[in-house]
């Protein structure tokens, strides 16, 4: 068992979530709205560690009617700090993490009371195994992706999305972070069915996709 799973982001019109200095202020205040509205509906969001570093966000509800799910932040290398925006509530906040860390570094945040997970080893976590304990042992069954490109990635690689929601915003960067960031060599092949879209603030536009073939590819995917 795994959650069911959507992935929200917001993009420029050429695909990129951020420009190359970082910038990645793009949703207009009906997106944000909406995006709120989906924590509310889920029982856990969950960002990659790059995310945090980056935005320090929250990942609670305040711009929708809903309590603020269960956060979940996925760091093989556990680069997030343990004071992280994301972990001010600790016993509603989760780090994934591969097996093989020092005790003491995890203790940083275990005596925090945020929740440990650790699913794979080597050089990553294993997604699967990681989906399976957020399912098994905290009771997820509806979880919200939020990114970036590599989480992204490695979720629709591994089979584990059943929805996409993409809202494009009226802007073009030409460069910069991309919505799917994975390793361009192995490439990706996910089939999307447009169930609808809405119209935002009068140029933003949200798309939402089934997920129509879920095949993961060869190997699994660590991150």
């Amino acid at each position: 068992m795994r959650p069911y799973t959507i992935v929200f982001s917001t993009e420029t019109v050429d695909g990129r979530i951020a420009d190359p200095m970082g910038f990645s202020r793009l949703s207009c205040q009906e997106d944000f709205e909406l995006l709120h509205e989906m924590r509310g509906w889920a029982d856990a969001v969950m960002v990659g560690a790059r995310t945090v570093i980056i935005d320090n966000p929250s990942l609670t509800v305040r711009q929708a009617v809903g309590r603020s799910p269960l956060r979940v932040v996925l760091d093989g290398e556990l680069r997030v700090p343990p004071d992280a925006r994301v972990f001010e509530v600790p016993v509603r906040s989760v780090i994934i993490t591969r097996r093989g860390h020092a005790e003491e570094r995890l203790a940083a945040y275990r005596k925090r009371g945020v929740k440990v997970i650790e699913a794979g080893s080597g050089t990553g976590v294993d997604l699967v195994e990681a989906m399976e304990s957020l399912s098994r042992d905290l009771g997820v069954r509806r979880l919200l992706v939020e990114g970036g490109g590599s989480t992204t990635y490695g979720m629709l690689r591994e089979g584990l999305v059943d929805e996409l929601w993409v809202t494009v915003a009226p802007f073009v960067f030409g460069a910069g972070t991309p919505l799917v960031g994975g390793q361009p060599q192995e490439g990706l092949r996910v089939r999307l069915y447009l169930n609808s879209f809405v119209v935002l603030c009068g140029g933003w536009v949200n798309l939402r996709y089934t997920v129509m073939d879920r095949r993961p590819l060869e190997g699994p995917v660590r991150i």
